[in-house]
């Protein structure tokens, strides 16, 4: 074997050599993302009674580094579900908007997702101020959340309260004048976004569709 083979012999290995670090260098970088959704367990779940540290902990471990001001956060959703100890689970019940407009950010969307044709359709509407919120607009929640979701994008953490039996419920997408029939099934998903450190609600998605 001559030296200009031997050679090139040698550049190609070493050139098969880098290119298989660098496809298994990006094979690592393009590796799936741990899970986004974390399920609660049950001893979790039910933000009213369950331990408010271990919930912190909980969510703090599945998404790393932490989150920060998960305690603030907590307290926010707290608020939103239970009574005004933060002990008592309220079951599923009507929460004002109006009551908790300190709690907003803005821009904040309100989501509606409904069976059309039996297909699902979703309307989003967009507030960007105080003054455009309709003068009585309100959702439904729960005591219990079982899945806690966090866009790192977005950085946006959401709580996806389940609805506890057939109930009637009004929409703000309505001003509160149509009632209609909550789905055993249905569930309302809260978002927080943070300003200035601190978690506020960002976005209200009730969905009333049957999803079991």
């Amino acid at each position: 074997m001559t030296t200009l083979v031997r050679s090139a012999l040698c550049c190609a290995l070493a050139l098969a050599a880098a290119g298989a670090a660098g496809t298994a260098a990006a094979s690592r970088g393009n590796a799936v993302p741990s899970p986004q959704a974390l399920t609660l367990p049950a001893e979790l779940s039910n933000v009213c009674e369950a331990d408010q540290q271990a919930l912190q902990q909980a969510i703090g471990r599945h998404w790393r580094p932490s989150l920060s001001a998960l305690d603030q956060w907590t307290m926010l959703v707290r608020s939103f579900a239970c009574d005004l100890s933060g002990s008592k689970d309220l079951g599923w019940h009507r929460v004002p908007l109006r009551a908790y407009e300190s709690a907003i950010r803005y821009p904040l969307t309100l989501t509606e997702v409904e069976m059309s044709n039996g297909r699902k359709r979703r309307t989003v509407k967009t507030y960007w101020s105080a003054a455009q919120l309709p003068a009585k607009i309100d959702f439904w929640v729960g005591g219990r959340i079982d899945e806690i979701r966090y866009d790192k994008r977005q950085r946006r953490l959401d709580a996806r309260f389940p609805a506890a039996g057939s109930r009637v419920a009004s929409t703000g997408a309505n001003n509160g004048s149509g009632n209609h029939a909550v789905s055993q099934c249905g569930f309302t998903t809260l978002q927080f976004r943070q300003q200035n450190g601190l978690w506020l609600l960002s976005g209200i998605e009730p969905d009333n569709t049957p999803r079991c």
